[in-house]
Parts: structure tokens; C-alpha cells; sequence
């Protein structure tokens, strides 16, 4: 049929009529493309749980793989309870994925499918004596499972054996033993020390620095620390055995610090000052006085990272210079000079430097024709 009459058939057509067309091909005319949601926009697929009885406390390290299948939705799942005993210490937050507390529980919230794995750790007080109860309660997202206990001391036993199973969503746990203090009224008391302190400074060109100071403390009972802050410093941060604290007025403070585990005889208080040095000129000196510590302290190791620009002499004071550098997670800016002192009495240690711009591969050479 040649194309001039099939256009003649087409319009002698009349505008209303029948077409006859395979059922393949008409299904292709009539149907939409569709895409069944699902019946759940997210759901915990594995969980485990371990705990460590420490003293009066059960502290409990959750994880649960999380996988979420909606993209046009948010998908919020409920893992842990919260109440008065249980506090949330740590939870691991990702890209694509939130936890956080919300309306008294733990909970997950994701818009981005995929599979997710996430860590929190929990501490839950116990009540009673001499049996300790603590009490754990999971989400409604949450499955029933058995959680494994340890205790962190000899002096404690669990009651049920070290697999706990959970029931109607609660998991109990039921341990004998002395509290942290009772340990420790028991055994002849012990000098309280700071075995080691590291201090960080770092300044930049306009005078602006911050220092760091951790103690690593021995001590096998609540202790009080003192310290006297140097007077141009502000202090800014404090914590103990890894917990923030409040942070307390004035130039000499006192902290109340225990072990860091029950029957332990270890313990770390962290400090974080700030000061303005104004700015740094050509040449000048800079006087460097460190927190003093009411307990003796073995050593105190100190690495200061001043701009690189200058180059820098010891003049005085009680820290000595050191080839010993502190340890640190990240990298630090400004040219590293290291001391360290021996047996530091409740006086802070001292620093005095002086600097002058370093010119070492900086000169210019005079060239005449």
C-alpha cells in the first residue's frame, strides 16, 4: 500500500471507531510503571549486647546492624529505654543516619537505604545490697536476645551465670560484691600520686595559645585534687576518667576523683587552659608557667609548638630540655620544642625563652656588575 493511499484511508476514517491490537502491545499503551512500597521502611537485623559489672554500675556496649529499605520516608526505629538509671554515654552517628535520645529511648532515624552497623554504650545503675539489680529495656525495634556479662572484679559474681536472656524486653541483671568504696576501705590506704603528667602548648604567630594537661593519677580511693592554675591562663575545659565536669571558678581548684574501676588504682584528670601571649615581634622573650598539682608528681613531660618563623633558646626555669616527645592523635602546627621534670612539688613548673626571627636559609646575596 503506497503512502499517498494509506493517508487517503486515514482521513476517509471517522473520528470515532475501533483498533485491534495485540495483548502484549496494548498492555504496553495501558499500564504504568509501579513499585510496591514496602511493608516496613526499616528494621534491626542483628544485635549484640556485652556488659561489665563496674562497682555499683552495669555499663553495656550495644550494637545493631540497621537496614533501611524507603527512600521517600523517614524511617525512625526505638532500640534502647531510657529512665532515670540508664544514661547514654556514647552512640555512633554516620552519614546518612542519626542517633540520638527522643522521648526517653535510643533512637535510630534514616532516610538513605542501605545497611547501617552502630554502637552504644550505656551505663544503667544498679539498686540493692548486697545483690546489685540493674535493668536494661529494649526498644520497640529491638529484638529479644541474651546479653553477655563479665564483672571487672574478683570481688563481684553474677548471679544468673554470665549469659543474661531478656524477657518481655528487659533484660535483668543480679551480681553480688563490694562497692568501690567498700574495696577500697579494705585494703591499706594508698599515698595518692600523679605518676605522669603531658602537657601541650601550641601558640600561633598572634600570641593566641591553648595548653593541655593530662595526669595520669595512682590512687585506689575518692581523692581530692588540687590544683593552682598559672594566672594568665582560663581555664576552659576539665574532665575526669574521661567524663566532662563542671568547669570551677577561680586560680585553685579541687577535684573530686576516683579509680577509674572498682578496685582499679589508676585514674586520668584532663585539663584545657587559654591564653592571649599578644603578638609576637621580631625578637622578644616568652615566660611559660605551668598548673601546679597538690600531689607529688614523678614526671611531667611537656612539648610546646611555638610559630616557625623563629628560632628559640632556653634561658631558665625548672623544665630541662628533652629529646622525650608527648604522644598525640593529631598533628600539630608550629615548630616542636620538648622538656621534662623530675619530682614536681606542688609548684607549677616554669619555661623561659627567648625568640628572634629565624634566618637560616632566608638571607639575600648581593650581586654588582
Amino acid at each position: 500500500m503506497t503512502p499517498a493511499l494509506w493517508m487517503l484511508l486515514l482521513a476517509a476514517t471517522p473520528s470515532t471507531g475501533t483498533v485491534t491490537l495485540p495483548i502484549e502491545e496494548a498492555r504496553s499503551f495501558l499500564s504504568t510503571p509501579f513499585e510496591a512500597v514496602a511493608p516496613i521502611s526499616a528494621a534491626v537485623i542483628s544485635q549484640r549486647l556485652a556488659g561489665q559489672v563496674t562497682g555499683d554500675s552495669l555499663e553495656v556496649t550495644a550494637t545493631f546492624q540497621v537496614t533501611v529499605l524507603e527512600a521517600t520516608r523517614w524511617s525512625r526505629l526505638s532500640l534502647i529505654k531510657l529512665d532515670p538509671h540508664v544514661t547514654l554515654v556514647d552512640a555512633t552517628s554516620g552519614e546518612g543516619m542519626l542517633v540520638t535520645t527522643h522521648q526517653n529511648e535510643v533512637a535510630f532515624v534514616s532516610k538513605v537505604p542501605g545497611t547501617y552497623t552502630l554502637e552504644l554504650r550505656l551505663s544503667v545503675r544498679g539498686e540493692g545490697s548486697p545483690v546489685h539489680v540493674a535493668q536494661l529495656k529494649r526498644g520497640a525495634d529491638a529484638r529479644e536476645g541474651a546479653m553477655h556479662v563479665e564483672t571487672a572484679a574478683p570481688e563481684q559474681s553474677l548471679e544468673q551465670g554470665a549469659e543474661v536472656q531478656s524477657s518481655g524486653g528487659t533484660w535483668l541483671v543480679r551480681w553480688k560484691g563490694r562497692t568501690q568504696a567498700s574495696v577500697a576501705a579494705a585494703r591499706p590506704p594508698m599515698e595518692p600520686v600523679v605518676s605522669t603528667a603531658h602537657v601541650q602548648v601550641v601558640s600561633t604567630v598572634e600570641g593566641r595559645a591553648r595548653m593541655t594537661v593530662e595526669y595520669r593519677l595512682g590512687l585506689d580511693r575518692e581523692q581530692t585534687l588540687a590544683l593552682r592554675l598559672p594566672p594568665d591562663w582560663t581555664l576552659t575545659r576539665v574532665s575526669a576518667n574521661g567524663a566532662p565536669r563542671a568547669v570551677p571558678p577561680g586560680k585553685e581548684i579541687a577535684l573530686t576523683v576516683t579509680p577509674q574501676t572498682a578496685g582499679g588504682r589508676e585514674g586520668v584528670v584532663e585539663v584545657t587552659l587559654e591564653r592571649d601571649f599578644g603578638v609576637f615581634h621580631l625578637s622578644g622573650r616568652l615566660n611559660l608557667s605551668l598548673p601546679g598539682a597538690s600531689w607529688p608528681t614523678s614526671v611531667m613531660d611537656a612539648s610546646v609548638h611555638l610559630p616557625n618563623v623563629f628560632e628559640y633558646r632556653r634561658l631558665g626555669g625548672s623544665l630541662e630540655p628533652s629529646d622525650a616527645a608527648v604522644s598525640t592523635n593529631q598533628a600539630l602546627p608550629g615548630k616542636a620544642l620538648h622538656f621534662r621534670q623530675h619530682l614536681v612539688a606542688s609548684a607549677g613548673p616554669t619555661l623561659e625563652l627567648s625568640y628572634s626571627v629565624d634566618l637560616t636559609n632566608r638571607y639575600f646575596r648581593a650581586r654588582t656588575q
